[in-house]
């Protein structure tokens, strides 16, 4: 895989801003839950959707051309995936939400057999919330393979383009664009294409100037705030605005490539790049080190109240949240990883 290390470590920011997102006015202080950047941070999996894309158009534009290399590719994938997915997935229901009822053994049967975006299993996002966008993002890899398999050249990015805006246009259809659990996978392949379409972009001989870093942040903001009070506002232009969302991160995603300002430079420090090492365990981690951590340690400090203890407690999930998912990337993702991809050669 490509290593571009400013995007992993924007990638590892934004991963700690959904994480945050998932706090609510119970377990978090206000000034936290309730302005408006935090509230709008789940608009960043479109950005890792876009991103994966990108990045898997890098590695196998052309090397899936039969269907030996097709099934490969999705055997390296769902390996690259699945291990850490099904750990998050028990340790969640085990430790959170440990009831082996109907309702719980077909949320966990949705995520555990990747269908948990669509509406195979039902509406439901299964179990362990964050989990939807992998099912979605498992069936991204799927279409992607699948066109470069039966279109080549300049009719594979036509394919894409159209499977893209139908995506869009079912979204639209839905009067949401921000879907998960039964729609969620078209909110997924949308983003992933919206990579592909970057990749073709990044890939000429193109310069942009370093000071659009700080305009792209900027632009981001405005974005966000603007999505934010729409939303409040129950405003008829709320629909054209998120769509404006994950288009925005394809183009922000296109200016990190083709700069490298000052924001290149900070993003690619050892606190942002060990971010972003850790972003995929973070992502999949935090809804069991939420429920389960945030209950006890309410219990334990008992020396303040109100939103004192509430900001330490978000300090210490926060904390144990990323010591945890560290552990985890290097345990399931890299160790494990590696010897189960050794398997694929052997």
């Amino acid at each position: 895989m490509p290593r571009i290390h400013k995007l992993d470590g924007l990638r590892g920011l934004f991963a700690l801003f959904v994480v945050l997102f998932h706090f609510n006015s119970n377990n978090a202080p206000a000034a936290l839950v309730n302005n408006f950047f935090v509230r709008e941070s789940y608009i960043f999996v479109d950005f890792f959707f876009i991103l994966s894309g990108y990045v898997i158009s890098f590695t196998y534009h052309d090397k899936i051309n039969s269907r030996k290399t097709f099934l490969q590719f999705l055997l390296k994938r769902f390996i690259r995936l699945y291990p850490l997915l099904l750990f998050s997935t028990c340790m969640y229901w085990y430790f959170v939400h440990p009831h082996f009822d109907k309702q719980n053994i077909l949320l966990a049967l949705d995520t555990l057999l990747l269908t948990n975006s669509t509406p195979i299993l039902g509406s439901e996002i299964g179990m362990n919330y964050p989990s939807w966008s992998i099912s979605s993002e498992m069936i991204s890899y799927f279409v992607f393979g699948l066109s470069s398999l039966i279109a080549i050249q300049k009719r594979k990015t036509i394919l894409i383009g159209v499977v893209t805006m139908s995506c869009f246009g079912l979204l639209a259809y839905q009067q949401n664009y921000f879907q998960t659990g039964a729609f969620g996978f078209l909110r997924g392949l949308a983003c992933f294409n919206l990579g592909y379409l970057i990749y073709n972009l990044a890939s000429k001989k193109l310069r942009l100037p370093n000071y659009l870093e700080w305009l792209m942040i900027l632009g981001m903001g405005w974005l966000m705030y603007y999505h934010y009070n729409a939303v409040k506002q129950q405003t008829a232009s709320v629909l054209w605005i998120q769509f404006m969302i994950p288009i925005y991160f394809a183009i922000s995603i296109l200016v990190l490539i083709k700069t490298d300002g000052m924001l290149s430079k900070v993003l690619q420090t050892k606190p942002f790049l060990f971010l972003g090492k850790i972003s995929f365990s973070v992502y999949l981690n935090q809804a069991f080190i939420i429920g389960y951590c945030i209950p006890k340690l309410f219990r334990w400090i008992q020396f303040t109240n109100g939103d004192y203890k509430k900001t330490l407690s978000v300090m210490l999930v926060l904390i144990i949240l990323v010591v945890y998912s560290w552990g985890t990337q290097y345990i399931i993702e890299s160790k494990l990883g590696k010897k189960l991809a050794a398997t694929i050669k052997n």
